[in-house]
């Protein structure tokens, strides 16, 4: 932390002695405001703050486009994200993270009091939280798109926090920057209140859009890929797509939508998308009145698979696959992710999302597509080819 001390006792203690021109350019070089003769009552640096330093926002100028928000941003303690850029008069520009109220700025003007340098945050040795499975964006994702946050680069400056951040459902702010085949960077608000501003995420695209508190109606989310628009059957496994405005569960969708669950009974079905009924998902336990499902698998008929069902049987796929490729799920390893559901998903058939990785002698992994309107991201899974297709 810098201090703000007489101008002589700054000279006299670097050994300077100055006359004339050389006054300014020696008080500039300590890092100094050449007209500052007093120190400033709220203890605003006068001097650009170094990277990683925390700060205390006591200003915001009416220049500055945060300016009609100050009542809620002045006073966040924040962390410099690279070196402020210091524009005189105690105003700094630059980015800013880890504000108290969980947010991110990018600042033309505001004042910081400088509380210097950050401390340092432990990070426990081997609890490395895995990436979520999900289909992931393969394209630039245009402004206001819904998205889950499925992992965080090392690269990215959130990297650190990746474990407090994954799953959650964000909005994008602007078209996103795409990069490195699965990466995205650019601005998004997550509907817990946060902001964040990403080098490099990757996503999976959510198919119901968001609707603002009150909205949604009778055919919201009629159309949209993937939704049952039918009764579904008792013990089918869905994903909640959506829920409606007129459900008990709206205001707190954005921690519902993306579970996975089994229904307890078929559901009633209204209104062109919406169903109704008891599900359960994991430990938690739900009565929707009206919630949209993307069925995983189905709870009877010849199409489901048997709880002790092993892999299919005939040609495995044995090397890499293309994007697009069509073929039918034969097997899921019991390292991956997806084991605990292989039932309700071998003899799916999918589309490659991307280039698989093979690993010998018969696993793939990547992104997938399913006909029923399931995505995954597999670690390992094995392939069957569909009809005449070589393997």
């Amino acid at each position: 932390m810098k201090l703000l001390l007489p101008v002589a006792t700054v000279l006299l203690a670097a050994g300077f002695c100055c006359c004339g021109g050389d006054f300014e350019k020696v008080l500039k070089e300590a890092g100094i405001d050449p007209g500052l003769s007093t120190p400033p009552a709220d203890g605003r640096a006068m001097f650009a703050v170094a990277a990683g330093h925390q700060v205390r926002v006591s200003e915001i100028s009416s220049e500055d486009a945060y300016y009609a928000d100050r009542a809620s941003i002045e006073g966040q303690i924040c962390v410099t994200d690279g070196a402020s850029t210091y524009n005189g008069d105690g105003w700094q520009g630059g980015s800013v993270k880890d504000c108290g109220n969980g947010s991110t700025y990018y600042f033309y003007k505001a004042a910081y009091v400088d509380l210097g340098a950050a401390p340092a945050v432990a990070v426990p040795t081997g609890s490395l939280v895995p990436a979520i499975p999900g289909l992931r964006a393969t394209r630039a994702l245009p402004n206001g798109t819904r998205v889950k946050v499925l992992d965080i680069h090392a690269d990215d400056a959130y990297y650190s926090d990746r474990s407090t951040m994954l799953g959650k459902l964000c909005t994008l702010t602007e078209e996103s920057s795409f990069k490195d085949a699965e990466w995205h960077g650019g601005g998004v608000s997550c509907d817990d209140g946060s902001t964040y501003y990403f080098y490099k995420a990757a996503y999976e695209e959510q198919v119901a859009a968001a609707r603002p508190a009150g909205g949604g109606g009778a055919a919201a989310a009629a159309g949209v890929a993937g939704v049952a628009t039918y009764p579904v059957p008792s013990g089918s496994r869905v994903k909640i797509a959506d829920i409606h405005s007129e459900d008990a569960y709206y205001s707190t969708r954005s921690s519902i939508i993306g579970k996975i669950c089994t229904l307890d009974e078929e559901s009633s079905f209204k209104d062109g998308s919406w169903h109704g009924g008891p599900a359960h998902c994991g430990g938690e336990s739900y009565y929707f009145y009206k919630a949209a499902y993307t069925v995983l698998g189905s709870g009877g008929g010849a199409a489901a698979v048997a709880p002790d069902a092993g892999a299919l049987p005939g040609r495995h796929i044995k090397r890499s696959i293309r994007a697009g490729r069509r073929f039918k799920i034969a097997d899921i390893a019991t390292d991956d992710a997806y084991y605990a559901d292989r039932a309700t998903m071998i003899g799916k058939i999918c589309t490659a999302g991307e280039q698989s990785t093979f690993r010998d002698p018969e696993w793939h992994g990547g992104q997938v597509s399913c006909d029923d309107g399931s995505s995954y991201y597999f670690y390992k899974a094995a392939y069957a080819p569909l009809g005449a297709d070589a393997d």
